[in-house]
């Protein structure tokens, strides 16, 4: 049976075979996942689309689990196949017999921080905290928080999470406490911040890195906390 081919980009799980010189190709790893997606089963194949599982039930998708959904699929099913178009659309098939499946992405709600160092290019970046006090943090400092965010948590504890808006803003939470209330930080990018002044001599990093309240405490190379940061804001 010949499959009507599906527009965009193919999508792959991993590089194929050396030497390939076939049509294009977007890893997986490096497809930019929305925050948010809707999903929309097409018809015109001989079989529905495959069966949805991994938190596709429903129509509005996180990104992140269309992610694994698209991990585990184009793995696990020789036959399977999934492309994106210049809109971020992303249509996935599990044979050239099954109807496809669309994805189709909010484009004002960002995309997640896959690869921070990447995404994160500003010199400095002004943060407004839960509480609403806003700092200066270096794109170093950032980074750091970016990491502690996107490390796994425990089990049934709330994963962190880290978006990057249409604006260049970064919003993150740590996660990993699940009697806490969410702490959502925001980061907007800050192209001349001027001099920061001479970096820490305990950790390195500048002054106005020493943002109060855990979990941003600044730490030398022994993994020792600063001790020039304050757990709780002076007054």
């Amino acid at each position: 049976m010949h499959s009507t081919p599906l527009p965009g980009t193919r999508i792959r799980p991993t590089d194929p075979f050396p030497g390939h010189d076939g049509p294009a190709y977007i890893l997986l790893a490096d497809l930019p996942i929305h925050v948010h997606y809707t999903r929309v089963n097409e018809d015109g194949g001989t079989f529905p689309p495959a069966p949805v599982d991994q938190g596709l039930t429903g129509r509005a998708k996180p990104g992140q689990h269309v992610l694994n959904f698209l991990n585990s699929s184009l793995k696990r099913m020789f036959a399977s196949e999934a492309f994106v178009d210049d809109a971020a659309v992303i249509r996935y098939r599990q044979s050239a017999r099954h109807s496809v499946m669309r994805f189709e992405p909010d484009r004002y709600a960002g995309v997640l921080i896959r690869h921070p160092e990447q995404q994160v290019n500003a010199p400095a970046y002004m943060v407004t905290l839960p509480g609403g006090d806003r700092v200066l943090w270096s794109r170093y400092a950032l980074l750091r928080a970016l990491e502690i965010c996107r490390r796994p948590t425990p089990v049934d504890w709330p994963d962190g999470w880290a978006h990057q808006l249409p604006d260049g803003s970064v919003q993150f939470d740590r996660g990993g406490d699940p009697w806490a209330t969410p702490r959502q930080h925001t980061a907007a990018p800050v192209t001349d911040p001027g001099d920061f002044g001479p970096p820490c001599a305990d950790c390195q990093h500048f002054a106005s890195d020493h943002t109060p309240g855990p979990p941003w405490a600044r730490y030398r190379r022994d993994k020792q906390v600063c001790t020039q940061w304050r757990d709780r804001p002076s007054r």
